[in-house]
């Protein structure tokens, strides 16, 4: 009887063991299976947010950075085709992808009563070569400066050739009848800045020297100076309230030096493309020796 009795209590104590690995440790094993099963759900969630947000990026060729830690390729001019978007004493041309912007913008500008003025665009190389050493002169001839303080001088309003956002054939110098001086800052009071500040990003378009940021950019305010970077960037820039470099540095595309890291620009991709077709930049950008001079030696500060 006593070894019955034995028998019996160490089979109900092995059925209680057998009831608690079931109940408690393989139960566990399901909970760590669950939330493995989860956890790549969200991973797939967020790559997949990750590829729509990249997909509502336009004109991610236009957003690179142009001034003296990034210059342009050499050869930038055998790489873009442009088109005049405005006619005044002179043609204005523009990269031929950003021009439809500019005309939409141009044309909504009009229906609002804003008679937007073009006073630089695309410029070549050798043109811009040709502006920085015009305004180096009239700082000697005009302002009683040395050489070398007239070079330094010009630095900070014009930029070196390929320094330039005018050769990438993405800038414009905007204004209108009512301001037309770039002697100071005097356009920033007129309707058609008002309006430009206002809007100018719905079209892809940023103020690219900005009110208080020389020494980030290294140029002067110029509130007539306004950049294609695509309609996702501009509005992006716009409401950061930052200039170009700063964006740049918040997103981490700089190195400690101030070149850029990441979004380089059409020169970014590996070149698998076929050989460029010869510059089409029409030999009309350059002023023609029997233009007439005032419009563009009137407003001789230009980056």
């Amino acid at each position: 009887m006593r070894g019955i009795k034995y028998l019996l209590i160490i089979s109900a104590l092995l059925l209680a063991l057998a009831f608690v690995l079931t109940t408690f440790v393989f139960k566990g094993d399901n909970k760590e299976e669950a939330v493995t099963e989860n956890t790549t759900e969200i991973i797939v969630l967020d790559e997949s947010e990750e590829e729509k947000e990249d997909e509502n990026i336009d004109n991610k060729w236009a957003m690179f950075l142009v001034n003296k830690s990034n210059p342009l390729p050499m050869d930038y001019d055998s790489r873009i085709e442009t088109k005049m978007v405005f006619e005044s004493w002179r043609e204005y041309f523009i990269d031929s992808r950003a021009a439809p912007y500019f005309e939409d913008m141009l044309n909504a500008a009009k229906k609002d009563g804003i008679d937007l003025l073009v006073v630089s665009a695309y410029r070549t190389i050798e043109y811009q070569q040709q502006n920085f050493d015009n305004s180096v002169q009239d700082r000697i001839d005009n302002r009683g400066m040395t050489y070398d303080e007239a070079y330094a001088d010009t630095l900070a309003e014009v930029a070196l050739p390929g320094e330039s956002e005018h050769n990438a054939g993405l800038a414009l110098d905007i204004m209108s009848e009512e301001y037309t001086s770039m002697d100071d800052d005097g356009f920033e009071n007129t309707e058609a800045f008002k309006w430009l500040d206002a809007h100018a990003h719905e079209y892809g378009f940023i103020l690219r020297y900005p009110k208080g940021k020389q020494e980030i950019t290294g140029i002067i305010y110029e509130p007539w100076h306004y950049r294609f970077v695509g309609l996702y960037y501009a509005n992006e820039i716009k409401q950061s309230g930052l200039c170009l470099e700063e964006y740049y540095e918040e997103q981490g595309w700089l190195d400690a030096n101030g070149k850029a890291t990441e979004m380089l620009g059409p020169w970014e991709e590996p070149e698998e493309k076929e050989e460029p077709e010869v510059t089409t930049v029409p030999e009309n950008t350059e002023p023609k020796e029997t233009m007439p001079t005032q419009p563009e030696q009137k407003v001789s500060i230009i980056v």
